[in-house]
């Protein structure tokens, strides 16, 4: 029977983790949650939203849509099943000449002769016109007036301090912080934000705004889980990408060329630190839960964590026929390409692997929609 209740009972806040192209197994996830909703009569579920790099992209979609959740998860699935790397970043050969001109030019002249320095390894001009295009950040600051969510945070790297910080957009009096590893700033969230929050290091620019520059999201928040605690949320649906290591993991994988260091760093950079934060929080818990709550102590948190049934590495090496021109270009020389696959399933922003990552995410929650149904309500 479904429920006939408008609402969850409790503060439920929405955690989006990093992983460039990986973010379209996010939008799976979040399709099968709107339709779940939908059959539970659950307008909105979530009173807090956060996220970091690629999930900063699909964490902002969801706050300025002025529909229900059904309707705006199966718009961003429609979005993600059709990017291309194209829509991500400039795969020209002019654009790629000129970036590798300045890298020369920088290494050969200490970087002291050139006006115009390289920031990246590629050109995200065209991901900011895609962000712009279905970003209406006015549809954020009217939701929050309609009481539709309490905040929406997406968190960043100050590259001036080393800093994690979390630019928040709430309607009520917010939990400000300042931390030794992180702070809060108070924002109205735009596309800057979003780009600098996915601002995968060396591969993307950093971006500037009020005059400092910042970086993707995963590189300094060592607790993603934090903005959400600190926001009010009471229970944490959370969305990773990558599948749950198991014994057998990286007995294929002989050697140690240069694509799979390059796999393993990204990794700690963007995955790392969401999984550890969910097991430092889930060791709370078992903590707190077996003893009487007092005030000051941690709090029990339940948390519902969707992770990937398959590995994404291995789902990329499968598409290998559609990887751009411009990705063999970035990855030629770095081994072969299941010792790449990993590194390259971040930036595999093509139609076929997309819908691939939809189909599979929607595909795990709906096993578990049972369990869904029940945590958000």
């Amino acid at each position: 029977m479904p429920s006939t209740s408008s609402s969850p009972t409790s503060a439920i806040g929405l955690v989006l983790s990093g992983g460039g192209a990986r973010g379209a197994y996010q939008a799976g996830v979040l399709k099968a949650v709107g339709e779940i909703c939908q059959i539970r009569n659950i307008s909105w579920p979530f009173t807090v939203m956060t996220g970091l790099s690629a999930g900063a992209i699909n964490i902002t979609y969801l706050a300025s849509s002025r529909t229900d959740l059904y309707k705006t998860t199966n718009l961003l699935a429609e979005i993600w099943s059709a990017i291309c790397s194209s829509d991500v970043f400039r795969t020209d050969p002019a654009s790629l000449s000129a970036i590798g001109s300045r890298w020369i030019a920088s290494m050969m002249s200490g970087g002291w002769t050139l006006s115009s320095k390289p920031q990246s390894l590629v050109d995200t001009s065209p991901l900011r016109k895609l962000i712009t295009r279905y970003l209406d950040t006015s549809g954020i600051t009217e939701n929050i007036k309609k009481g539709k969510f309490r905040a929406v945070s997406v968190s960043a790297t100050d590259y001036a301090t080393s800093r994690g910080v979390s630019f928040v957009q709430s309607g009520h009096d917010q939990t400000s912080w300042n931390k030794p590893r992180n702070y809060s700033v108070a924002s109205s969230l735009g596309p800057d934000h979003v780009l600098a929050s996915s601002a995968i290091p060396v591969l993307f620019p950093a971006v500037k705004i009020h005059g400092k520059f910042y970086g993707d999201g995963c590189l300094r928040n060592l607790n993603p889980l934090s903005p959400a605690i600190r926001l009010g949320a009471q229970k944490l649906f959370i969305i990773g990408v990558r599948q749950a290591p198991s014994e057998h993991d990286g007995l294929a994988k002989d050697g140690a060329t240069a694509g799979r260091i390059l796999s393993v760093l990204l990794n700690a950079v963007l995955m790392d630190g969401l999984e550890s934060d969910v097991d430092h929080l889930q060791t709370i818990n078992q903590i707190v839960g077996s003893s009487d709550q007092k005030q000051g102590q941690p709090r029990f948190i339940p948390t519902f964590v969707m992770t990937p049934s398959k590995n994404i590495a291995d789902l990329a090496v499968t598409f290998s026929d559609s990887i751009s021109p411009f990705i063999h270009f970035l990855t030629r020389g770095l081994g072969p390409f299941e010792q790449t696959a990993e590194m390259i399933s971040y930036l595999l922003f093509e139609p076929l692997f997309c819908s691939a990552l939809i189909q599979l995410g929607h595909q795990d929650a709906m096993i578990r929609a049972r369990e869904i149904a029940d945590f958000l309500t």
